[in-house]
């Protein structure tokens, strides 16, 4: 049992205070002793506890005040406490015989099997007391699977005590150890005739009849341990057990309160709690009384399975994953964690690692129906609709009468065009005790082949069996509009909403019909309605804010999305959605703390890792992302995808081997993953292993034939190692397989580079003629020409850019630049325009700056261009362009000094010439 939550470091010192603001101060240490065992006495434990430790504060040598004081932690289950002033009794002069065997109890308790051992050395004398302590010893063997040391020690025990109940439980452990459970009880019937109020002895005989199926003995067993010790919390939670496995909520739930009530931090008593939650579909709550468990001991395996089903039942999938992961790392043999955990990776739309999970399940001589179940499903998203009826009829074989799994060989059958489809639906549909999964898919096959009369029949039965139900109500709807009848598909959704106001599926077919008839405002009131019935509604809030892209309000986009992640500060959407958002807008500061919100929120889900991961990244904070995309492969241990995130990471911080590395394991999880084949082609290049990576294309290129992604790898590594004629052949049988213009801009690149610019720049001509509105390609050429001078044919190139998509700062600055060089006065128009959308853009304003000098007004360009170095002062170009702007000004002095030490720098720009015969004609001119 894991140990209880520690307490505030500030408690001793509070429980001081209180006791020097009373009467204790003068009473001594043997009375406060005193009172703390009458107070025991009458069951007031926190009095008690409050005199031991006002005892020990008077005499901390009271060795009665530190053992009564452990007891107490021992009975509260603060077993490091209970140890610690156990010892200190100990020291304080307590007999070892007495206070040894507490110790190794409180030590036990905490699996700390060794130490026992090592510091609670074998007694060498008689008694009862030493045949107890080498009865613990036997059971702290026995945690260490040391099973002939412990037959050993307790065959000396017996020896020394065969009348001793420690020593009869001790080998009861022994028996169920071999496997002996005959054996086990017939020993503990010993310990409870030599001792009848033995709690140990007591609880684990009931533990052995509950497992053994006799619910009855056993709970009058625990009950009698009640009896013996009413504060005895490990019988009030097995009761409880018991309960919840009969359906007995209600009194699971009084024995859970009444072991709160002893002990309210018992981290077991805590774990059941949620549990009942759970049975009771309070899923929420569930998660909340569940959180507190996990905090404190994270890896409790049946705290972890619970967290799985929880967050797999609120659809947070990927938390789902991690806690399933865990559980079945530690507990391989569960299948209902090797169940759930296939169907919350199928449900992300993995079914193949789905099936490499469940593969174990379906080995598994005594598998269930339920795994079946899942099996059936994994194969229908393989689209192996064979093999899926194969798992439903044998599931269906095991439990004939779940309408269940006739409803899922129903699904399996349809999806082949089997005849006998309908009518398994429909068998399931007419059992007894059916869900409404088995007529949802009997309306949906009707909706999707629009037999629109043909569902509303079969809604109408579905209605006569649920009685008033949105969800009946939203499906007619839809039949309704597929039938063209606005009219009535609005009134099914109206009347929806009146059986439910908070009913948000048909609060959303109504706002697309309402947008549909260009009445933005009609749709906004349908989700404001919602909110008005339920304030804190996530998916209306959601919807709100999408409204308000639509309209390009940014301003309350942002706000619903905040208002939607301050109301749920466990939701991720909202903090996803609003951080990606931002990161798109260059707002990556306010990303970054709404990552971190995510994060906080949820600390193991994948999803807010990748995002705090991804805003990190993009910061430049290379460190904490490796961090973030670290711990994310971590919490998916078997997906490559996360491991692309990090090698992405480590390729930004220039840990060429470690990407290497990440991405070999990435390809070892899934060889043919093509991100992960050319990244590492890629790390190849840049780290001069071409034959690794030529190696790497040649395999690409025979597992994916028909792709271009091989070539285009056997091209860049051709163009690496500067074999162009390879690279340029390559890029070209790319492009057969796949044409498209970014393998033509990578063909210029050859061209460029062998002198044969115009070749490459008509390849893309030719494409544009065929593909005008490909802006990406349209914009190398531009550059292209810019780069070749060729300014007139590059104006043309920009000018048609900037009318297909106005408002683009690198297109407006480089039209600029083109038009100056023709002495275009229409440069300065379209320089004016780029100033405005970036007043602050270093590259706009020495543009806009070199301009004012050319057209005349050299003061004003001066100005200009000396802010524009403030904020690059290493730019080349722009301190070409101060030079000449201060010549132009008179400043010769200032020019030739500036010239100097550009050209000392020995780094190339664009006017270099012009500037080295501007520096020759200053230096020799006085």
């Amino acid at each position: 049992m894991p140990s209880p939550l520690p307490a505030p470091r500030l408690l001793p010192a509070l429980l001081l205070g209180a006791c020097l603001l009373t009467a204790c101060g003068g009473e001594d240490s043997a009375t406060l002793v005193t009172e703390a065992r009458t107070k025991l006495a009458t069951g007031d434990y926190k009095a008690a506890m409050i005199q031991l430790k006002n005892a020990v504060v008077k005499d901390e040598k009271n060795a009665e005040a530190r053992f009564e004081l452990g007891k107490l932690y021992f009975a509260q289950l603060d077993l490091a406490s209970a140890e610690k002033e156990f010892r200190r009794a100990r020291e304080a002069g307590f007999p070892a015989d007495k206070v040894n065997p507490m110790i190794a109890r409180s030590l036990l308790g905490q699996r700390e099997f060794q130490r026992v051992l090592d510091e609670l050395p074998a007694p060498t004398g008689g008694g009862s007391e030493t045949a107890t302590l080498q009865a613990l010893r036997a059971t702290a063997e026995l945690g260490l699977e040391h099973r002939e040391d412990a037959r050993k020690t307790l065959q000396h025990a017996q020896q020394i005590a065969p009348a001793n109940a420690e020593v009869q439980l001790a080998l009861a452990k022994l028996a169920l150890t071999d496997g002996d459970s005959t054996k086990a009880m017939q020993n503990l019937d010993l310990a409870l005739r030599i001792d009848p109020k033995h709690l140990d002895s007591l609880l684990l005989k009931g533990d052995l009849l509950r497992a053994t199926g006799k619910s009855a003995e056993a709970t009058a067993i625990y009950q009698e341990t009640l009896q013996v010790d009413p504060r005895d919390t490990n019988a009030r939670l097995a009761l409880a057990g018991l309960a919840i496995t009969e359906n007995r909520l209600d009194d699971a739930r009084k024995e859970v309160d009444a072991a709160l009530k002893v002990m309210p931090n018992s981290l077991l008593a805590r774990y059941t709690q949620a549990l009942i939650d759970f049975r009771e579909k309070k899923t929420e709550r569930a998660r909340d009384h569940l959180a507190d468990v996990l905090k404190s001991a994270p890896e409790f395996v049946p705290a972890l399975l619970l967290g799985g089903s929880i967050e797999y039942t609120l659809g947070n999938l990927q938390t789902a994953e991690t806690y399933l992961n865990k559980v079945v790392k530690a507990a391989p043999g569960n299948l209902y964690a090797l169940r759930l955990l296939a169907a919350s990776q199928l449900r992300l739309g993995r079914p193949n690692d789905a099936a490499n999970t469940l593969a174990p399940a379906l080995r598994a001589a005594n598998h269930d129906a339920g795994v079946l179940i899942v099996a059936g499903e994994v194969a229908l998203a393989r689209k192996d609709f064979a093999q899926a009826s194969a798992f439903f009829e044998q599931a269906a074989q095991r439990n004939p009468d779940s309408a269940a799994i006739r409803t899922e060989l129903g699904i399996s059958r349809l999806a082949q065009g089997d005849n006998r489809a309908m009518a398994d639906l429909q068998t399931a549909s007419n059992m007894e005790g059916a869900s409404s999964r088995a007529d949802t898919f009997i309306i949906l096959n009707q909706l999707e082949h629009k037999q629109f009369d043909a569902a509303l029949t079969s809604i109408a039965a579905l209605e006569k069996k649920q009685g008033a139900n949105p969800l009946v109500w939203n499906y007619r709807g839809a039949a309704y509009l597929g039938k063209q009848d606005t009219v009535h598909a609005r009134d099914s959704f109206e009347h929806a909403l009146k059986l439910d106001s908070k009913f948000f599926p048909a609060a959303a077919n109504l706002a697309q019909l309402d947008l549909k008839d260009k009445k933005p405002d009609a749709a906004r009131q349908r989700f404001e309605g919602i909110l008005k019935a339920d304030p804190q509604h996530l998916n209306a809030m959601l919807a709100l804010a999408d409204l308000a892209l639509r309209n390009q309000d940014e301003k309350t986009y942002i706000n619903w999305l905040e208002k939607a992640a301050a109301a749920h500060p466990q939701a991720l959407q909202p903090r996803v959605t609003l951080a990606r958002y931002l990161l798109a807008k260059g707002n990556k500061n306010k990303a970054l703390a709404v990552a971190r919100e995510a994060v906080n929120a949820q600390p193991d889900n994948p999803a807010a890792l990748d995002l705090l991961g991804t805003t990190q990244l993009a910061l430049g904070d290379t460190t904490n992302a490796l961090g973030s995309f670290r711990k994310l492969a971590e919490r998916l241990p078997r997906q490559a995808a996360p491991l692309i995130k990090l090698a992405t990471a480590q390729i930004v911080a220039k840990d060429l081997p470690g990407a290497r590395n990440t991405l070999l394991d990435a390809l070892r999880i899934q060889p043919d993953f093509l991100d992960a084949q050319l990244m590492l082609g890629g790390v190849e290049i840049q780290s001069a292993r071409f034959d690794d990576a030529l190696k790497l294309a040649k395999q690409v290129q025979q597992q994916k034939p028909a792709s271009p992604a091989g070539f285009t790898l056997e091209g860049d590594t051709a163009f690496a190692r500067k074999d162009y004629a390879a690279a340029l052949a390559a890029f070209e049988r790319a492009q057969k397989l796949a044409p498209s213009g970014a393998l033509l801009i990578r063909q210029l690149q050859v061209f460029n580079i062998t002198q044969r610019a115009e070749a490459g720049e008509k390849r893309l001509a030719d494409w544009l003629a065929a593909h005008p509105q490909d802006a990406s390609t349209r914009a190398a050429l531009a550059e292209n020409l810019l780069k070749r001078k060729q300014y007139a044919a590059a104006v043309e190139q920009y000018l048609m850019l900037d009318k297909s998509n106005p408002g683009n700062l690198l297109v407006l600055n480089n039209l600029a630049w083109a038009l100056s060089e023709l002495n275009d006065k229409r440069a300065m128009l379209f320089a004016e325009q780029a100033l405005k959308l970036k007043p602050d853009n270093p590259d706009v304003l020495d543009t806009y700056g070199w301009l004012q000098v050319r057209m005349g007004n050299a003061a004003k360009g001066l100005d200009t261009l000396k802010n524009a170095q403030s904020k690059a002062p290493d730019d080349a170009d722009i301190q070409w362009h101060l030079t000449y702007a201060l010549n132009a000004n008179g400043d010769k002095a200032r020019a030739r000094q500036e010239l100097k030490s550009l050209l000392d720098r020995r780094v190339g720009f664009q006017g270099d010439t012009e500037a080295r015969a501007l520096y020759q004609q200053l230096t020799v001119t006085p």
